[in-house]
């Protein structure tokens, strides 16, 4: 007799993701669907090169000991399906160039999607079913982390090391075609099992975190799928994960249930063009749209007014780092994000390198930047910034929405060329395109495996 508890958070949820399978997934949200896998790939392929991905290769290629059933993007390197999706997580991680769900301060998609590629080419399952448990596990992780947040992240934790693993767990468990018990104990168990604090910021931990949440969700769903229990309980119980890793007030979960299915959350993602965290955005598109206006003026000095939680990281982050001493540091110091954007005239993964961040010029502009506590701002999506130049001119620049944002959409042709810009050097002529088409037609294949030999770089 199936142990199924319809009553609880996870056994609502379970009723939700096999409802949305069985009435199946409408195209606008396949497509959005479709699109945060593109923006992934361009996040990941300028990626390779970087110590803690390199690091985390080596590992896995030791823990797997010649064993393969996935591969991971761009090296061409087959490993047992939980160990892919952990570097492949670590890929789209390291350069803060993938999504971002601003209201719950989180980066949904990494935790999700490396599980479900590894569970998709190990199991040869179809594209539809790849793009569609993608799209359930996603809401199913969005609605999760929207239960806990803001509180959550309040408390440091890194919002998706507490609810990527679920979504992985989600989307894996309807690949397997688990029954409703099955997909209840692998919610449990993911949910029994977050891990991730913010003080991992600026360092290779982030990227593991995130490649963590993707294993921990793909082998739930193996280990339910095997009879491993898990409480049905997991998140609202008196020790549960809503009470351990979050302040929230209980009201709110029934109605984020009852939602489930006629607000797609996957809409709320932000796409980034720029490879910097997402509070860095505005003041990155502020400063660049400035520039041009500059003619030459020397810089006295960088004003920017931005939401009050934006000043709490910045400050808190300058406090622990000082000036940037890494790759991962420059990326999460936006002062310093923002003098090399000025001083370079873009903002691209090279302007995170040593040659940047060591780069006087830059450290000087860097330590006249400097933030100011907006209350009229609600979210960190906008910003205003005011250059004041050395003969006492200045120029302002004001953004509601930065580019990315939903409220200022990126095209899919705009998510292409990121693509082959970072692909550049990566990958043969041409080979963006291809897999941009292949990504954009993905629910019609007849599995991924198509998809996956375009993702090798030779």
């Amino acid at each position: 007799m199936s142990d199924f508890r319809a009553d609880t958070v996870s056994g609502k949820l379970t009723t939700f993701m096999h409802r949305a399978r069985a009435e199946g997934v409408a195209e606008p949200v396949r497509h959005e669907a479709k699109r945060l896998i593109l923006n992934q790939l361009k996040a990941s392929v300028g990626a390779t090169g970087q110590q803690a991905v390199r690091l985390m290769l080596d590992w896995a290629m030791a823990e797997a000991q010649g064993g393969g059933g996935a591969h991971v993007h761009w090296f061409g390197t087959s490993l047992p399906p939980a160990l892919a999706a952990m570097v492949n997580g670590a890929l789209y991680e390291v350069l803060d160039f993938h999504d971002t769900y601003i209201p719950c301060f989180m980066h949904a998609v990494s935790g999700v999607l490396p599980a479900v590629f590894a569970e998709a080419e190990a199991g040869g399952h179809s594209g539809t079913a790849v793009v569609d448990a993608l799209a359930i596990g996603l809401e199913v992780e969005l609605a999760v982390a929207t239960m806990l947040m803001p509180t959550g992240y309040y408390r440091g934790m890194v919002p998706a090391g507490l609810t990527g693993g679920v979504g992985a767990a989600a989307a894996c468990a309807l690949l397997r075609g688990l029954d409703a018990s099955q997909t209840q104990h692998a919610l449990g168990l993911a949910m029994c099992t977050p891990a991730g604090i913010y003080e991992a910021a600026g360092s290779h931990t982030l990227a593991w975190i995130t490649g963590n949440a993707a294993r921990t969700g793909l082998q739930a769903a193996a280990l339910a799928s095997r009879g491993f229990t898990a409480p049905p309980t997991a998140f609202e119980g008196d020790q549960g994960m809503f009470k351990t890793h979050s302040d929230e007030d209980r009201a709110k979960i029934d109605g984020i249930l009852a939602s489930l299915g006629t607000e797609w959350r996957i809409f709320g993602q932000t796409y980034k063009v720029v490879p910097t965290e997402t509070i860095t955005h505005g003041p990155v598109e502020c400063a660049l749209a400035i520039l041009p206006r500059a003619g030459g003026r020397v810089v006295e000095r960088i004003d920017i007014k931005v939401q009050e939680i934006v000043v709490t990281i910045v400050d808190g982050r300058r406090e622990r780092f000082g000036r940037p001493s890494s790759t991962p540091q420059a990326t999460f110091d936006l002062c310093h994000c923002v003098a090399a954007a000025w001083l370079r005239g873009q903002f691209t993964t090279a302007e995170t390198s040593a040659p940047c961040y060591t780069d006087a010029e830059v450290i000087a502009l860097s330590d006249r930047i400097k933030l100011t506590a907006d209350p009229g701002r609600p979210t960190f999506e906008g910003c205003t910034m005011t250059v004041t130049f050395a003969d006492g001119s200045s120029e302002s620049h004001n953004v509601d929405y930065f580019l990315g944002t939903p409220n200022a959409r990126v095209p899919d042709s705009t998510l292409i060329d990121l693509l082959e810009q970072y692909g550049a050097g990566v990958l043969p002529a041409g080979r963006a395109h291809a897999i941009a088409d292949a990504v954009l037609t993905l629910d019609t294949a007849p599995d991924i495996h198509g998809l996956i030999r375009l993702l090798n770089k030779d």
